[in-house]
């Protein structure tokens, strides 16, 4: 009987990812100065040279690690702002509350946010990019919940997104990022999002 062999990726797509993997590591371990590409191509077994047919500059390897850690996060929010059918409001904000505070408090965002702002002080066009692939894209997942849900307010529903999301994210993670706090336990992240999904539905909504 004949099974079909499934199919490998191409060698050069492992090899990308791989260099991705390594990347990652190192720009968010030593920052975008203290990251070598010379140093990166021994780990991955290649040429500097490789890595710039695969990427064009080290500027450009570390716009890819962006996209692909704010594409793990996107499919994860995504995910959850997709699965809130059947269930109340409340429910809702809160789970998106959740997931959106357990993921941008995490030591590994706090430092990709890190680079990404000392980057755009220097000019570097990433801060735009994370903008509208990271914070820009959860405002219009929230807009969409607030579609489906139609809440009674006041409030045009884009910025209630706004809203929402700074009530769940400002001082968390400002407290995060000055040292104020340490990794926020998860009983602390649903106690958080309790009070502020309370709040927001007394302070926005009829």
């Amino acid at each position: 009987m004949n099974s079909e062999v499934p199919k490998l990726k191409p060698r050069s797509a492992d090899k990308r990812e791989e260099v991705l993997d390594i990347a990652s590591e190192n720009f968010l371990g030593k920052g975008f100065d203290g990251t070598s590409i010379n140093v990166m191509a021994r780990e991955a077994g290649i040429s500097k040279e490789s890595i710039y047919r695969y990427f064009g500059s080290k500027e450009d390897l570390f716009m890819a690690v962006v996209d692909r850690e704010l594409s793990f996060y996107g499919n994860g929010m995504l995910e959850t702002t997709n699965s809130y059918q059947g269930e109340s409001f409340r429910e809702a904000l809160f789970k998106v509350a959740e997931a959106t505070l357990r993921l941008v408090s995490t030591e590994r965002t706090l430092a990709l946010r890190r680079l990404v702002f000392q980057m755009s002080a220097n000019g570097s066009k990433v801060g735009t990019h994370y903008y509208t692939a990271g914070p820009d894209t959860a405002y219009r997942n929230l807009i969409q919940l607030f579609e489906y849900y139609k809440p009674a307010t006041d409030f045009p529903i884009d910025k209630l997104s706004k809203y929402f999301l700074s009530l769940v994210l400002h001082r968390a993670v400002l407290q995060r990022e000055c040292g104020v706090l340490g990794r926020l336990a998860e009983t602390e992240i649903k106690q958080h999002c309790l009070e502020v999904v309370e709040d927001f539905l007394l302070a926005f909504c009829k």
